[in-house]
């Protein structure tokens, strides 16, 4: 049974077309009697995809507000757990223990989201980023523990 349909040989079809076009490798497949359709695309543009990226917070606010708020957590459950040690000793009530972490909580927060907003505005991160986020929240931390 032959499976070539056309007038080349098989060496002719693989070896005559070498051009970049996505459709080069059926131009030789159809036989040289038969019309050649037109391609379903404008050749004029290359077509585009959409890039699969992560979602990444894509301005300075939703960056602060993620950093401010995982500050937050961070602080008050590192306060609380060391006012537990002051609450089995009995130097400081639960209550006031809950108050006091989560107002240091609170200051983190603030510290954290000031730091991670300035460093997004005025670094393009790297150590210079790290270094402004480590010293606007230190200066932050400080005035409001103050």
């Amino acid at each position: 049974m032959e499976t070539n349909t056309t007038d080349q040989s098989v060496e002719g079809m693989y070896s005559a077309n070498t051009q970049t076009d996505p459709l080069h490798q059926y131009a030789n497949v159809v036989p040289p009697s038969q019309p050649v359709a037109a391609p379903m695309y404008n050749q004029q543009y290359p077509a585009t995809y959409p890039i699969n990226t992560p979602v990444v917070a894509s301005n300075v606010t939703s960056q602060a507000y993620a950093a401010g708020v995982l500050g937050l957590i961070v602080v008050s459950t590192g306060t609380l757990g060391a006012n537990l040690h002051r609450v089995q000793d009995g130097d400081m009530s639960m209550t006031d223990a809950v108050a006091n972490s989560l107002a240091k909580g609170a200051a983190g927060g603030v510290a954290a989201a000031g730091a991670t907003a300035v460093a997004a505005s005025f670094t393009a991160g790297g150590a210079l980023g790290l270094a402004v986020t480590l010293a606007v929240g230190t200066g932050v931390s400080y005035l409001l523990n103050k």
